[in-house]
């Protein structure tokens, strides 16, 4: 537990195979009143990290078993602890041991010996900045259960967006999308729709034709997604899904009407995932459409210049892979 300055209880995990080393750090750090766990191994140390949690790390490159190196490349691998403070404790460390740990991700470095004052100050320092990023991730987390509960105000969408992440992910990762470009499709399907948190009720769950000026409310929820998530680090990466996944091949769609290619990759795969998951599930004005003939309407709205073709064959040959009731796609009740 934390008291209101974000310093006492803190937890700390020393990993070093010294244990004079780990005992002084122990000493120094309780004395300010932090929560120290120790341990010897890189082993030991990466399953602390996993089952402790704690808000700064004090790693040691040279270990048995794992090498600093390899835990703190653990460390950064797991979406639960990427951005968790890590400090190399450095004594004989050579110029190569930290551009490798730098290129790793570390957040600092303290040289052995180090300064008792100097030691703590960066402890608190990386302390504050735990604190404000998991208070962004706590912020981050719930803008994708209100992406869900934007679904669920409509028993026709309910899972929509967790199908349109399954189905754009595995589109994605077909034409060979990797890293930041992957992590976009797959997390951005399920939150492309956010913006529809903006839209009145009587708009979004109107059974019958829209208006053109209830069409022009919905054509909104793009620009309210982008505005609701510009400045979150890590939702941010999925920005072009958000924005641009109501752009068309022809330039006929919106919010900006770009064209052909200008529209981003991950935008355009997410476009034809949600358009399959829209036509292959029931709305309240008809019933859910099957396979074959939801590719034929999207077919046909290629040839009219709207979706990407290719993505389309490469999406088509994604679905001969899985079977009507793929255990992997989330079902509604209305399915």
């Amino acid at each position: 537990m934390r008291d209101e300055s974000g310093v006492l209880h803190s937890r700390i995990l020393v990993v070093d195979d010294d244990e004079q080393v780990r005992k002084l750090l122990g000493r120094l750090l309780r004395r300010e009143g932090y929560e120290v766990w120790e341990s010897g191994s890189g082993d030991d140390g990466l399953s602390q990290v996993f089952a402790l949690s704690p808000d700064v790390v004090l790693l040691d490159v040279q270990l048995p078993g794992r090498s600093g190196h390899e835990v703190l490349a653990a460390i950064r691998a797991n979406p639960e602890t990427r951005l968790l403070p890590v400090v190399m404790l450095t004594g004989t460390a050579s110029k190569i041991d930290r551009l490798q740990a730098i290129e790793g991700g570390v957040t600092d470095f303290i040289a052995k010996p180090f300064s008792p004052e100097e030691l703590t100050a960066r402890v608190r320092s990386l302390v504050k900045l735990k604190l404000v990023t998991d208070a962004l991730e706590d912020a981050e987390r719930v803008i994708v259960a209100l992406a869900r509960t934007i679904d669920a105000r409509d028993p026709y969408t309910a899972s929509h967006s967790e199908r349109v992440s399954f189905y754009a992910g595995s589109l994605g990762s077909r034409i060979g999308l990797r890293g930041e470009e992957l992590w976009a499709v797959q997390h951005g399907g399920l939150f492309h729709d956010l913006g529809k948190i903006a839209i009145r009720d009587s708009v979004l769950l109107k059974p019958g034709k829209l208006t053109p000026e209830e069409f022009e409310e919905i054509k909104r929820h793009p620009v309210e997604g982008r505005n609701l998530i510009a400045h979150m680090k890590t939702l941010g990466r999925a920005f072009d899904v958000v924005y641009f996944h109501h752009e068309r091949i022809d330039g006929s769609g919106y919010p900006d009407g770009i064209n052909g290619e200008a529209i981003p990759l991950t935008a355009r795969v997410t476009t034809i995932a949600d358009i399959f998951d829209a036509l292959t599930t029931a709305r309240v004005y008809r019933a859910a459409l099957p396979r074959d003939e939801a590719m034929r309407i999207m077919a046909a709205e290629v040839a009219k210049g709207w979706w990407d073709g290719r993505l389309l064959d490469e999406f088509r040959a994604v679905l001969e892979t899985l079977p009507p009731e793929d255990p992997r796609i989330p079902r509604t009740a209305m399915d």
